[in-house]
């Protein structure tokens, strides 16, 4: 499984540009990537996207900066050799989007196999809670994120509660100061045993 996440200039596929992808190889997490490009020419830039992500304008036009193109074959070499290219995230619709549709452009097969995995749809300990990164890692133990978004940084955050919630245990070593909560370890517990 590969956990992803991207920032972009705005929610549109078809009128915003990706700006960066973050991924993390589920069953080998040191494995990670991490790419940023320039925005597309003519891309729909949100102030509020770059509020979240926080990219300034000046950083999404930098010409030394990649295209999505170079960002989308670079990040297509890290995940060659990975054999489970089932996607999951948080909020992975908006993900899949975005890079189903820059796939299309640069005429690219979408790569990832199957269904994905919604981080709020694997276990009902986040039935309830909003939708949101911020609500996962608080059920999880994790502090919230206090800063701008950033692709990997969201895509281990990520990756470190899918491991709780299907596992009961830490995957990532900057994670182990926060305990797993006895909920998340019963649950699978209770999971295992009607298996």
């Amino acid at each position: 499984m590969i956990v992803v996440d991207i920032e972009t200039t705005g929610m549109e596929p078809e009128k915003n540009s990706l700006l960066s992808i973050g991924a993390l190889d589920f069953s080998n997490p040191k494995n990670t990537f991490y790419g940023e490009c320039r925005a597309d020419e003519g891309a729909s830039v949100s102030n509020i996207a770059l509020k979240i992500n926080g990219f300034s304008r000046e950083q999404i036009h930098d010409p030394e900066k990649p295209t999505s193109k170079e960002l989308l074959q670079n990040f297509l070499k890290w995940m060659k050799p990975i054999k489970d290219k089932t996607i999951a995230g948080d909020n992975i619709w908006f993900d899949t989007g975005f890079l189903q549709e820059n796939f299309r452009r640069i005429g690219v097969k979408y790569p990832f196999k199957g269904e994905s995995i919604e981080l709020h749809e694997i276990s009902p300990l986040l039935a309830g809670l909003p939708w949101s990164l911020d609500a996962a890692l608080y059920m999880s133990g994790i502090p919230p994120r206090t800063n701008a978004h950033n692709a990997l940084d969201d895509a281990e955050l990520t990756a470190e509660v899918i491991s709780r919630l299907m596992n009961g245990k830490n995957l990532l070593k900057r994670f182990r100061k926060y305990p797993v909560p006895d909920i998340f370890i019963e649950y699978v517990n209770i999971r295992n045993r009607k298996k």
